[in-house]
C-alpha cells in the first residue's frame, strides 16, 4: 500500500495513504511521526490549528528517512483570510518544522470555524488567501496547493479567477457519510480528493451492516472503510499514535466488489459521533 500514489496535475505524487495527527500532541505527534515512517508511511498530515507542527517536525528530522523520501501536508489556519496573514503562517509553518518547503499546503476552511457553513462564505477573502498560496507556490515554499471543507460553490469561487489550479480539496467523507456531488465535481475538475476522518472517528466500528461485510472479506472495520475510500479515487489519512493501529490500516489488499461498494454507499447515515459530535466538521458548533 505504501507504494500506490495519485499524480496531481504539476506531476506531483502523492501517497493513497497517509498518517493523520489530528488530536495529537507534541509529544504523542513525534512519537506517531516516527513510528508511522519505521513502518513504511511517506505521507504526514497536519495543519496549524494543530498546534502541533513542532513535534511533526521532530518526527520527521529524527526518523531516519531522507526528507525527499517523505510527503508532508499542513493546514493554512482557517481564521487567517487575509494575504499577509497567510503568508506569515506559511513561513511559521516552515519554520516550526523546520523545513525548506511543504508539499502541499491546504486551506483549513473556506470560513473560520466559529463562523462554520454560516451566512458569510468570505468568497472575496479566499481569493486573497489563494493568491499568498500561489505565490508560496511559484517562490518554492510548497510544492502543491488545495482546499479543505470547500463546498462546490467554494470551489467555483477559486475557480474563477486563479493562476494556479487547486489541486486538493481535503474533506471529511467515509462510509455512511460521502458528498458523491461533490466528490465527483471534484473529479471532473482534475482536483484529488482526499478523505479525512475516513473511519469515522471510529462513529463506524459497531455499525452492524458494515461488521457483516468487512467479516466476509476477512478484514477490520477500519480496513474496509479505508479500502471502501481507496476505492472512490481517494486518498485516506487515518489518525492514529497506535503503531498496531497503523499497520492494520495498511493492510488494504483486497479488493471490494462493485456490488458491496454500492450496497455501503447506501448504509445508513450516522446520525451521533460521539464525543467529537462538537466539532464544526461533524456538524456542531465551537463555543
Amino acid at each position: 500500500m505504501f507504494n500506490e500514489t495519485y499524480k496531481l496535475p504539476n506531476s506531483v505524487e502523492i501517497p493513497k495513504l497517509g498518517l493523520g495527527t489530528w488530536l495529537l500532541d507534541y509529544e504523542q505527534v513525534a512519537q506517531a511521526v516516527r513510528d508511522a515512517v519505521s513502518i513504511g508511511y511517506r505521507h504526514i498530515d497536519t495543519a496549524q490549528a494543530y498546534m502541533n507542527e513542532v513535534g511533526v517536525g521532530e518526527g520527521i528530522r529524527s526518523s531516519g528517512v531522507a526528507r525527499e523520501e517523505l510527503f508532508i501536508t499542513t493546514k493554512v489556519a482557517a481564521e487567517a483570510k487575509n494575504y499577509d496573514a497567510v503568508t506569515q503562517s506559511i513561513d511559521e509553518s516552515l519554520s516550526k518544522m523546520m523545513l525548506d518547503y511543504i508539499d502541499l499546503l491546504i486551506i483549513h476552511s473556506p470560513q473560520p470555524w466559529k463562523e462554520f457553513r454560516e451566512e458569510n462564505r468570505y468568497f472575496k477573502e479566499n481569493k486573497e488567501v489563494w493568491k499568498a498560496m500561489e505565490n508560496a507556490y511559484k517562490t518554492g515554499k510548497v510544492k502543491a496547493i488545495g482546499l479543505s471543507n470547500f463546498l462546490q460553490d467554494d470551489v467555483e469561487n477559486i475557480l474563477a479567477s486563479y493562476e494556479i489550479k487547486p489541486m486538493v480539496n481535503q474533506i471529511l467523507a467515509h462510509m455512511s457519510n460521502a458528498p458523491f456531488e461533490l466528490i465527483e465535481y471534484c473529479q471532473k475538475n482534475d482536483i484529488l480528493v482526499e478523505a479525512y476522518s475516513p473511519i469515522a472517528h471510529g462513529a463506524v466500528l459497531d455499525h452492524a451492516e458494515i461488521k457483516v461485510i468487512a467479516e466476509k472479506y476477512g478484514v477490520s472495520v477500519a480496513q474496509l472503510c479505508l479500502r471502501y475510500d481507496i476505492q472512490l479515487g481517494l486518498v485516506v489519512i487515518p489518525k492514529t499514535a497506535n503503531p498496531d493501529h497503523m499497520r492494520n490500516n495498511a493492510e488494504l489488499d483486497f479488493v471490494i466488489s462493485d456490488a458491496d461498494m454500492e450496497t455501503l454507499k447506501n448504509v445508513e447515515h450516522i446520525q451521533d459521533y460521539g464525543e467529537h459530535s462538537f466539532f464544526p466538521v461533524f456538524g456542531g458548533k465551537l463555543k
